[in-house]
């Protein structure tokens, strides 16, 4: 009976937007497993396939040259170049070096988390890709997962910070549409299969939801150590 009473006033101490992440990360993490299972332990391609076959009516040149445009938004030649302006806005203009390290530390520590990963798992990517080739491994998609780090941190900061509450949803809705483009226009390219790009996009999610409570606790203990 105390333990059930302690349990429900945990709960209600929780805040409406930790709750909502509570249950984002449970289901991205269950995401995860069940793409993670049906790629690697029942080796069943056909949802993959499916995909590839529902999306080549729409293959184009035109959308092909969209596509590429939105992938390089996901690429590190613009992904790398943004984090560091980001981190330098924040470390010179700002002269805020603890959201310059937080940045920091999620975008390098989910750039070896998805090689670490990557090299793990040794997935292949198709065959016929609509463009040149690319190397590496394909499972998770890195394009994705480097997205929802990075476009989720603006998201982040835009919601904290742009005071009109129309404008705040839009850039929020924005950034998360613009992840979404990315992921699928690795898949309309080819060089990722539907479930690499789930997998990204829900390893990514954790990885946030995780760096982000990992990086509050530290500073919560470093507060209590200096109390």
């Amino acid at each position: 009976m105390v333990s059930n009473i302690r349990f429900f006033t945990f709960f209600k101490k929780l805040s409406l937007s930790v709750l909502l992440m509570i249950v984002l990360f449970g289901l991205c993490l269950w995401g995860l497993f069940v793409v993670a299972d049906m790629v690697f332990a029942d080796k069943d391609f056909m949802f993959d396939e499916n995909v590839f076959t529902r999306i080549k009516p729409w293959v184009s040149q035109t959308n092909t040259n969209i596509m590429l445009v939105i992938t390089f938004l996901g690429s590190q030649y613009f992904l790398l170049p943004a984090n560091l302006f980001l981190i330098f806005y924040y470390l010179l203009i700002r002269e805020n070096k603890k959201n310059a390290f937080k940045i920091a530390t999620i975008s390098v520590t989910s750039v070896l988390v998805m090689f670490f990963i990557k090299y793990i798992l040794h997935r292949e990517r198709p065959l016929v890709p609509l463009i040149t080739k690319v190397h590496g491994y394909s499972f998770p998609s890195g394009h994705t997962f480097t997205s929802v780090t990075f476009y989720g941190i603006l998201g982040y900061i835009a919601f904290k910070n742009i005071k009109h509450p129309i404008l705040r949803w839009v850039a929020v809705i924005f950034l998360i549409c613009l992840v979404f483009l990315v992921g699928f226009s690795r898949v309309y390219l080819r060089l990722h299969y539907a479930s690499d790009v789930i997998a990204g996009f829900c390893l990514g999610v954790i990885w946030l939801l995780f760096a982000k409570w990992f990086l509050l606790r530290t500073e919560e203990t470093k507060l209590q150590h200096n109390l």
